[in-house]
């Protein structure tokens, strides 16, 4: 392997500058960087992050034990860590005890010579003998183990519950002789788990026996419990692979019956069977990364995670099929709901049938609908901009009182604002696809060290994700090859304004930045104002940076950031899931989700209600009970659609898939849609952005100036809204 000697000889730099570039230190110039990297290249020189770690005096090198990888548990358990830990820069190395301890004893003394931050342990040891240095943090998962250091941290699902929990539900079925198959009974999550069991069994008069073998022999086990003198009528067991072992010895004697079988599974997408007991090792992984990322030392502590539980399928009374009708934009959430809806019908009876418009479309229609005027549909996906005006108008109140919506109501996501739902202090509605805006940016393009040299070079300060939209336009501009001749993609950029309601989102989302409010001191609409100037002015500028083409919807400016052809994307959190769902997408795995500039991001999405004209008012609170249902909201939202059920952002299949949807909270928080006096008010806050927007539309197309567009914008602004306040 070549040196840095050969290195820095064969680029014509310094050694310095040479271990400054592998290193990622020093103020290189992207010429010397391109010199070093292109030289590294040609002589097959490599440099891993342990090394460099190494050298810098750091480490972020963890090991992380398991019994097997074949295990759906514990591979998912690696999978959560390993995406939090990559992205930190760590290096994790994955070592198999293969379920026996002569063998573990040996894989914990080849973690320790590597000399990790952390060792993250299933341990199959009963007892720890190895002497542990004092900056090793050991983190022992499931299983606690006696002799390690004081400081060690113990995480683990509760299995003491799980156990109470399965044999409850064991004894309901009208199970009366269970086996229980597991690992050494001395493992704390095997003894707890069986203990508690054991218990209820006991109490319940039920006969019950305990089948423990080490890993690799469980398989032999599974052959005791089935040939049995006394044949069990269920079995208890603690992995998915147990019971496909079940399955495959009854296969070998299938004259007997097949007992009923219970288990602790990890947590997928989708619906299991009913008798699976549910634990999250993905989003635990992730949890055990954060500890071990924390800044602040590590103490000894235990974490039980209250997580497992087993799938619960909503069942309803099937009376005679009926059918609803479903109104809606046409968006991804609604192609997810279209595809489930199939369930829907086997479980109730009741067939919705989904009509889908586009946006324009929909606010037509559902404007012609009146108190007085019937309609077919029975519910209506409304924008929550136009709650305030229409929901009283086509909707029917909520009945607060109904166990469903009370139960759809505590589902919500905390931090999705009353205006979704609520006008005047009425619910009305429920959200149904509420969205923020946010900010996308390539990763592999903001972290690259060339580049951000180049950006210093060019700009005299750091390459950053932009806090304002002087600083976006900048980056943009950086990125757009009509100006810089080096940038990897064609474009800076993508901007919306095809439409007038989706060009006032592109203004509105950087007047905010500079003003909060559209009124003046008299109560009054006033667009002519510097700061709208300014908005509009920022709108030009941005479009210098993206493509001729006129985008008429997010998912087009999605979808052009997912070809790889620009470095940043505003849109709607709806609309990224277009980002992925392209199979040729250039950003997978490459995406940072953050602030918009400004941190004012507007609120989109709407409500779905239950019209006045509707007579099915029971069987249209079932189906809003099914589509705020953990199962369905999960996978409407891994459909790519979204549905504000609060599980969602804690769900770690969910957030591998679509990492922003863990930022989105923090996002709604943040965001805004006209305000609560608009609403008291009455105030049309449809109508203005219209205007607004066909103002920026008209502005763009070059055919007034933007003062101009602004003043005619001012004019009919005074007749819609400022001549009704003059009259008050």
């Amino acid at each position: 392997m070549p040196t840095i000697k050969d290195i820095a000889k064969y680029a014509g730099v310094s050694h310095g500058t040479v271990s400054n570039v592998l290193n990622r230190k020093g103020n290189v110039s992207a010429e010397k960087i391109k010199l070093v990297e292109q030289a590294a290249k040609e002589l097959g020189y490599q440099l891993n992050s342990q090394a460099r770690q190494l050298r810098s005096g750091s480490s972020k090198h963890i090991c992380i034990i398991v019994p097997r990888m074949d295990r759906k548990m514990y591979n998912e358990l690696y999978s959560g860590m390993e995406q939090e830990l990559k992205k930190a820069e760590y290096t994790i190395e994955l070592l198999c005890s293969n379920g026996l301890q002569y063998i573990e004893e040996r894989v914990l003394n080849k973690a320790l010579s590597s000399n990790p931050k952390a060792i993250i342990m299933v341990s199959s040891l009963i007892e720890n003998k190895e002497s542990i240095p004092e900056e090793t943090q050991i983190i022992m998962v499931d299983r606690y183990i006696k002799g390690f250091s004081p400081n060690a941290i113990f995480v683990s699902f509760n299995y003491e519950k799980a156990g109470k929990e399965i044999a409850e539900k064991c004894v309901r079925d009208g199970n009366k002789s269970i086996a229980i198959l597991c690992e050494d009974i001395r493992y704390t999550n095997n003894k707890k788990f069986v203990e508690n069991a054991a218990r209820v069994f006991k109490k319940e008069g039920c006969y019950v026996e305990v089948f423990s073998a080490p890993d690799p022999m469980k398989f032999n086990r599974v052959f005791d419990v089935l040939d049995s003198p006394d044949p069990f009528d269920a079995i208890v067991v603690m992995s998915r692979e147990d019971v496909e072992s079940i399955k495959m010895a009854h296969r070998y004697n299938p004259t007997i019956k097949l007992p009923n079988i219970y288990a602790i599974v990890n947590k997928e997408i989708g619906f299991q069977n009913v008798n699976m007991y549910e634990m999250n090792y993905k989003l635990m992984g992730r949890h055990i990364a954060e500890i071990v990322m924390e800044k602040e030392g590590l103490e000894e502590r235990n974490e039980i995670i209250e997580d497992g539980c087993f799938p619960i399928r909503k069942t309803y009374h099937f009376q005679k099929e009926k059918t609803l009708q479903f109104l809606s934009v046409k968006n991804p959430t609604s192609r997810a709901i279209k595809k489930l809806l199939p369930l829907f019908k086997e479980q109730s009876g009741i067939d919705v049938k989904v009509t889908e418009v586009p946006y324009d479309e929909l606010y037509k229609m559902v404007s012609k609908m009146g108190v007085n005027q019937e309609t077919v549909f029975d519910l209506v996906r409304i924008d929550m901009a136009w709650m305030a005006r229409e929901s009283e108008r086509i909707f029917r109140k909520l009945d607060n009182n109904h166990s469903i919506i009370k139960n759809v109501m505590d589902r919500i996501l905390s931090c999705i604002p009353e205006e979704y739902y609520s006008v005047k202090g009425e619910k009305y509605a429920i959200p149904l696809d509420a969205c923020v805006q946010m900010l996308f940016c390539r990763k592999d393009l903001f972290e690259n060290e060339l580049i951000k040299r180049e950006y210093y070079e060019k700009n005299k300060k750091r390459l950053e994700i932009p806090k304002s939209f002087d600083e976006y336009n900048k980056v943009a501009r950086f990125f757009t090859q009509k100006y810089n001749k080096q940038s990897p993609t064609a474009y800076g950029t993508t901007l919306t304004y095809g439409r007038s309601f989706v060009a006032a989102c592109e203004v509105l989302l950087r007047y905010s930045e500079k003003k909060s409010s559209i009124f003046d001191e008299h109560g009054k609409v006033n667009v002519m104002t510097k700061e709208m100037q300014e908005a509009f002015q920022s709108c030009f500028e941005s479009r210098n940076y993206t493509t001729d083409e006129i985008h008429q919807w997010w998912g087009e400016s999605s979808g052009m950031f997912s070809d790889g052809l620009t470095a940043m994307n505003i849109a709607f959190s709806n609309y990224a899931s277009h980002m992925l769902h392209n199979m040729n997408s250039k950003v997978a795995g490459k995406i940072i989700f953050a602030d918009v500039p400004g941190e004012n991001p507007l609120l989109g999405g709407g409500s779905l209600g239950v019209t006045k004209s509707s007579k099915k008012v029971e069987e249209c609170y079932q189906f809003m009970d099914w589509l705020y249902s953990d199962e369905i909201a999960e996978m409407i939202t891994y459909l790519g659609g979204f549905v504000g059920n609060k599980n969602i952002v804690n769900n770690a299949a969910v957030l591998e898939l679509y990492p922003w949807i863990a930022g989105i909270e923090e996002m709604f928080k943040k965001g805004r849609r006209g305000n609560e006096q608009n609403q008291k008010r009455g105030f049309d806050e449809f109508a203005f952005e219209d205007i607004l927007g066909n103002a920026l539309i008209t502005a763009m197309s070059e055919k007034e100036t933007i003062e101009e567009a602004l003043y005619h914008a001012q004019e009919v602004c005074d007749n819609s809204f400022n001549k009704q306040i003059e009259y008050h």
